[in-house]
């Protein structure tokens, strides 16, 4: 099943997939915390983000977008209320995450089993839900993580651990931040060396690495590929590796998304916002560059499915 705020549903339903979007990135710490570890929410704050994020939904509808993977996790401010609210109004599939939860300064205070304690708490958010609104369980579909640049740190080493324990009880995805080579060597070494499920594990923004070597080896292990920043001045990169994919025979290994913040793109460009840009814009371009819609929609239709099903 692919666990969405609207409950369970099968792969077949997810349909096109943005693999990695934000919905409205929360910068007020005490908020997002609340959101997460009380469950409590600013009804005000939520009706305004509402009214302001339904149109980029029923733009990115009427595009042909049916499903949505949220990419900010608790310590970003995910709001599953509000995101129930924009999926039941818009007819989309929203895909929440735990993970991420804590400021990193936590481990120095509290490294003593802070895997197994993280893992506990990621284990608890599927088996009992993040919240339970009008009656359904929200239970998360992926575990978002966010590593820091340069070599894999104590604290993000076990933010790894954690994930990769939750993953092996319950089944459940893990989606992965990672910006460079030396950290994503570190991070394949690490995956090894636990013995986790490559095939469950997502490298998200795969294409800031330009060091193909370290890529292949990814691929070699089964690891995902996120290609998951088309904006308009990215779409000839991205098109060219989709491209390498397809000739490869690894095009079954790729997500794609754009990793907008829909309501700050919402603030800052009103109705003009490039927020629905991969499909009236990336894909009639793939297309023209010779991607066959066969290819496009296994990409962006099955591959989802494949993926973020447990």
């Amino acid at each position: 099943m692919i666990y969405t705020v609207d409950g369970p549903i099968t792969k077949d339903q997810m349909e096109a997939t943005l693999c990695h979007e934000h919905f409205k990135w929360e910068t007020d710490e005490n908020y997002a915390n609340q959101l997460y570890f009380d469950r409590k929410y600013d009804d005000v704050k939520i009706e305004e983000a509402f009214h302001a994020l339904l149109p980029v939904l029923q733009k990115l509808y009427d595009s042909g977008c049916r499903s949505i993977v949220e990419a900010s996790p608790p310590i970003g401010g995910q709001n599953v209320k509000l995101l129930r609210k924009l999926s039941m109004a818009s007819g989309i599939n929203i895909i929440p995450c735990t993970g991420h939860n804590l400021p990193a300064y936590v481990y120095r205070i509290h490294s003593e089993r802070y895997a197994e304690q993280l893992a506990g708490q990621w284990i608890k958010d599927f088996e009992f839900g993040l919240d339970t609104i009008d009656g359904v369980k929200i239970k998360p579909g992926h575990i978002k993580l966010l590593l820091r640049r340069g070599a894999l740190s104590d604290v993000d080493r076990e933010l790894l651990r954690a994930a990769i324990m939750t993953n092996k009880q319950v089944g459940i995805p893990i989606h992965c931040h990672i910006l460079e080579a030396e950290l994503a060597e570190e991070v394949m070494d690490l995956l090894e060396k636990e013995e986790a499920n490559f095939k469950q594990f997502l490298w998200a923004h795969t294409l800031n690495e330009k060091n193909s070597d370290v890529i292949y080896r990814a691929l070699d292990l089964g690891i995902w590929l996120g290609l998951d920043m088309i904006k308009a001045n990215a779409f000839e990169e991205n098109l060219a590796f989709i491209k390498e994919a397809v000739n490869g025979g690894f095009e079954g290994q790729i997500l794609l998304s754009q990793d907008y913040d829909f309501y700050e793109e919402i603030m800052a460009h009103g109705e003009k916002h490039p927020c629905a840009s991969f499909f009236t814009d990336f894909i009639p371009y793939c297309i023209a560059q010779g991607i066959s819609p066969a290819i496009l929609d296994t990409i962006i239709c099955k591959n989802p499915g494949e993926f973020y099903d447990f």
